[in-house]
């Protein structure tokens, strides 16, 4: 029996929209969503961010193989 080693790296895109509160700007999201300095109160719009990406990347994703490379172990 052989064993082979397969690395795919793939690119994907996936949108979300999320409510956020009026005050905060696009440099605020995307802090949070990068998780760069975030304050206490900014927590639940960070998992918000993160949870609801990630049911829409189960759901949907358009994905492009950029490479594949097999090595036989």
């Amino acid at each position: 029996m052989k064993t082979f080693e397969i690395e795919m790296v793939r690119t994907y895109t996936t949108t979300i929209e999320v409510e956020t509160a009026d005050h905060l700007m696009a440099s605020d999201i995307k802090r949070i969503t990068m998780y760069n300095n975030v304050l206490e109160e900014e927590e639940d719009i960070y998992d918000e961010i993160w949870d609801t990406l990630g049911e829409a990347e189960l759901q949907h994703m358009d994905v492009q193989t950029q490479s594949v490379k097999v090595i036989e172990r």
